[in-house]
C-alpha cells in the first residue's frame, strides 16, 4: 500500500483566499514573538501578531487617507518579510543555532505563500497611489524638471513635522530615539531594494545607479558602509545594533516607505517610477539630514555619533545632482515623452509617502510623550455601549503591538500592566481601574507586570 503524504497547513492556505494565506503565513513559527519587547539578534523572528493579521479584512485597499489603519500597518509588516525574503540575512554571531530558523525563513513552505501572495498583497498596500496621484496630460523633460525642482525646494525649505515632534517634546531623547529606530528599518540594511535595479543594460543611466550603490557600500570597506556607520550612531545612543531589534516599534507610514522602494524594484516594468522616486529621494536627504544634525545636537551635545548624518548630508547632495542630471532628466531625453508620466509619478509619489513617514513619526511622538493627557482624555471619552474587547496577559506572554481603525480606550480590569509606546522611554503603568486614551493609528503594546492581568478595549464613539 502506498501512502500518500499529508499536506502541511502552509499546503492547504497556497491555494486560499489571500486572508488565509496570509493568516497561515504569519502562525509560522518564526512569527509568534516572544516575551521580551525588543527583538534578539536572530534576523528570521519577529513578531507579526498572527491574531491580529486573522482579524483584518484584505478585500478592499485603504484610501490614501488610511495609511495609518490596523490593516495597512499588518499589511505592511507582512510585505516587509515578504521582501526581506529575497535579501540575504545573516545573523553577525553566525547561525550557530539557528540552521532551522534559516531553513524555515527561506524554505519551500513559507516561499509558495509569498509567490502566491505577493502581488495581491503589494496591490491592497499601495493601490491607493494610483487615486492619490494624478500625472496627466505630462510629456515633457521641461515639465519634468520644473516639477521636480518645485516640490525639492519645497521639501528643502519646509520643517520635517517629525523634528519638530522631537525638539517639543517633554521627552526629547526617548522622542530622538523613536525616531532613530524608524531610520534604522532601512539604515541597517541599506541599499538593499536598490540593487535590484542594477542588473540588465540600460547605458550611462545604469552606471550612474551604481555610483549611488557603491557609495553606499562604502566602496567595499566594510567600516565605511552606511549600514556600519548608521550602528555607531545607535551605539553612541547605547540602542540594540543589530537588524530589527526594534521590529515591534516601526510605524506604518515607515514601513510603507521602505516598502515602497522594494515594490518598485521587484517589478521592472514600473523601472522609470523608481527612477523618479529614487532622484527625489537622494535629493531630498541632504537637507533633511542637515535638520537632523541640528535637532540632535542641541539634545545630545558631543554624545551622540552623528557621523552618519553627516555622512548624508554631504554625499546625498551629490547623490542629488547624479540622479537628476544622469538619471532623471537623461532617462526622459533618451527614452522619448512616453516615460515623463511614470518618472513624474515615481517624484509624486516618493513625496507622498515620505510625508506618511513624517506624519506617522510625529503622532507616535506627541501621543507617547503625553500619555498624561491622554489619561485625562479617556475619562472624558464617550465609549461605545456594546460590550468591550476583553483581552487576558500573563507574565512571559509574547509581546507585541499593533493599533487601532479608531480611538479607543484601554482598561485594566484586573492586575497590573505596562502600556508600551517607545522603545527606550519608560513605560507607563497602569493599575487596576486605570485607563488611557489610544487615538486611531497609534502604535503600542501592553505587558503584564502581574501574574495575569486583564484590559478591556472600549471603541470611542465618533466625536467622543
Amino acid at each position: 500500500m502506498t501512502v500518500q503524504p499529508q499536506a502541511s497547513p502552509v499546503d492547504n492556505e497556497v491555494g486560499g483566499t489571500l486572508g488565509k494565506r496570509l493568516t497561515t503565513f504569519a502562525r509560522s513559527p518564526l512569527f509568534h514573538g516572544d516575551a521580551q519587547v525588543l527583538h534578539d539578534s536572530n534576523p528570521y523572528r519577529r513578531m507579526l501578531v498572527p491574531d491580529s493579521v486573522a482579524e483584518s479584512d484584505f478585500t478592499l485597499p485603504p484610501r490614501a487617507d488610511q495609511w495609518s489603519t490596523h490593516r495597512s500597518l499588518v499589511a505592511h509588516r507582512l510585505l516587509g518579510t515578504f521582501y526581506e525574503a529575497d535579501t540575504v540575512l545573516l545573523p553577525e554571531q553566525g547561525l550557530a543555532d539557528l540552521h532551522d530558523d534559516f531553513d524555515l525563513f527561506y524554505g519551500p513552505g513559507l516561499r509558495r505563500i509569498r509567490e502566491t501572495s505577493v502581488s495581491e498583497l503589494e496591490r491592497f498596500a499601495f493601490d491607493c497611489l494610483d487615486d492619490a496621484v494624478d500625472v496627466s496630460g505630462a510629456g515633457t523633460t521641461e515639465i519634468l524638471d520644473a516639477y521636480f525642482q518645485h516640490v525639492v525646494t519645497a521639501a528643502a525649505n519646509g520643517p520635517s513635522p517629525a523634528l519638530t515632534a522631537i525638539a517639543e517634546a517633554r521627552d526629547r531623547e526617548a522622542a530622538a530615539d523613536l525616531y532613530l529606530v524608524q531610520l534604522a528599518l532601512d539604515g541597517l540594511t541599506e541599499a538593499s531594494a536598490m540593487s535590484r535595479n542594477l542588473a540588465g543594460a540600460y547605458g550611462p543611466e545604469q552606471s550612474a545607479l551604481f555610483k549611488i550603490f557603491i557609495d553606499e557600500f562604502g566602496y567595499g570597506v566594510y567600516d565605511a558602509k552606511h549600514t556600519t556607520i548608521f550602528a555607531k550612531m545607535l551605539r553612541s545612543r547605547r540602542m540594540a545594533t543589530h537588524v530589527h531589534a526594534y521590529w515591534n516599534f516601526y510605524l506604518g507610514g515607515p514601513l510603507a516607505t521602505n516598502n515602497y522602494y522594494y515594490y518598485l524594484s521587484r517589478d521592472h516594468a514600473k523601472f522609470f517610477r523608481y527612477a523618479g522616486a529614487v532622484t527625489y529621494a537622494e535629493a531630498v536627504f541632504a537637507p533633511a539630514f542637515v535638520q537632523m544634525v541640528k535637532v540632535f545636537r542641541n539634545i545630545f551635545g558631543d554624545s551622540v555619533d552623528l557621523h552618519y548624518c553627516d555622512e548624508h548630508a554631504h554625499i546625498d547632495e551629490h547623490h542629488g545632482r547624479i540622479t537628476r542630471e544622469q538619471v532623471l532628466l537623461a532617462l526622459a531625453d533618451r527614452h522619448g515623452s512616453r516615460v515623463v508620466p511614470e518618472l513624474l509619478r515615481g517624484i509624486a509619489e516618493a513625496r507622498l509617502i515620505g510625508g506618511w513617514f513624517e506624519d506617522d513619526t510625529a503622532a507616535q511622538i506627541r501621543w507617547a510623550d503625553d500619555l498624561a493627557r491622554h489619561r485625562e482624555l479617556a475619562g472624558a471619552a464617550s465609549i461605545a455601549v456594546a460590550p468591550p474587547l476583553r483581552t487576558v496577559l500573563r507574565e512571559g506572554h509574547p509581546f507585541g503591538t499593533r493599533n487601532h481603525d479608531g480611538a479607543m480606550v484601554l482598561e485594566i480590569e484586573r492586575g497590573e500592566a505596562d502600556l508600551v509606546t517607545t522603545p527606550t522611554g519608560p513605560p507607563e503603568r497602569l493599575e487596576r481601574g486605570d485607563r488611557v486614551l489610544i487615538p486611531a493609528g497609534r502604535l503600542y503594546g501592553v505587558r503584564s507586570v502581574a501574574p495575569e492581568s486583564v484590559c478591556l478595549l472600549h471603541p470611542v464613539l465618533t466625536g467622543g
